[in-house]
């Protein structure tokens, strides 16, 4: 796609997220809770809301573009094909309700499987960052520079140790400078990306969970792939890294030696 092509949808979805400043406070306001697996699946009306409104926008602004959306039945979206929107409304959803702080709105913008643009916005926080295919990336328009390598022993990393087993998880800890969880991914994963963190990794992401990660690593030189090395499918998800290539590496080593993580 062309550039002004791109900074022509950049423009508007940076206004709709801007909107939302005036739009999230009233939802929480009001906010209700539901659960969906389980007790610890939470969602809330202000994931709903927020989904249903980037839908009717896309409809009135980009119609033909489609969604794959934590919110929405997704039987019918071809993720490969056209333009395709990925939106996860509100990750962090239990950070939302528990501490009304840690979430974020995922947005991730792909054409013919390629990804074009990328956002996480921290609305508490109020940082908007974005990623521009062959432009960089950004944190309230002010460019984000590419981590330094940094060696695992050095490094602060970041995972839900529920999902590995304990020679894993000790070995990491072991390993690693310090351990810290947001329990956000995208947040996470921002501290990557902005090389406060070495890596995060998740046995069990969804694509809306992962999907804005892709342009981010692919524009400041991070590996991110499935936790076996192999080439992750935004459209599927799965166990994945995102890393600071200094510190790849070792992290595979250990959680791939005896079966370290469990999904």
């Amino acid at each position: 796609m062309e550039l002004n092509q791109l900074q022509h949808i950049d423009q508007h979805i940076a206004q709709w997220l801007e909107h939302l400043d005036n739009v999230i406070p009233n939802l929480i306001a009001e906010m209700t809770t539901d659960t969906k697996v389980d007790r610890f699946d939470l969602v809330t009306n202000v994931d709903k809301q927020l989904q249903q409104q980037f839908e009717e926008y896309l409809n009135e602004h980009f119609p033909g573009h489609q969604l794959l959306g934590e919110e929405k039945n997704n039987d019918s979206i071809k993720p490969y094909e056209g333009h395709l929107w990925i939106m996860d409304p509100i990750d962090g959803t239990a950070n939302l309700v528990k501490q009304q702080e840690d979430y974020c709105i995922i947005l991730a913008y792909f054409e013919h499987g390629e990804p074009q643009l990328s956002y996480i916005y921290d609305y508490p926080h109020r940082k908007l960052y974005k990623a521009i295919k062959g432009q960089g990336a950004y944190m309230n328009d002010q460019p984000l520079q590419p981590p330094k390598e940094v060696k695992l022993e050095d490094a602060v990393i970041s995972f839900g140790s529920e999902y590995i087993n304990d020679r894993a998880n000790k070995a990491l800890y072991d390993a690693a400078f310090g351990v810290r969880y947001i329990g956000s991914c995208g947040l996470d994963s921002i501290r990557v990306i902005k090389g406060q963190f070495g890596a995060h990794f998740n046995t069990d992401p969804k694509p809306w969970d992962i999907s804005a990660q892709f342009l981010f690593a692919k524009q400041l030189g991070l590996k991110i792939t499935r936790l076996d090395g192999g080439p992750l499918d935004y459209a599927k998800g799965g166990p994945f890294i995102i890393s600071n290539k200094g510190c790849y590496e070792e992290m595979l080593s250990i959680l791939n030696e005896g079966s370290g993580y469990l999904k």
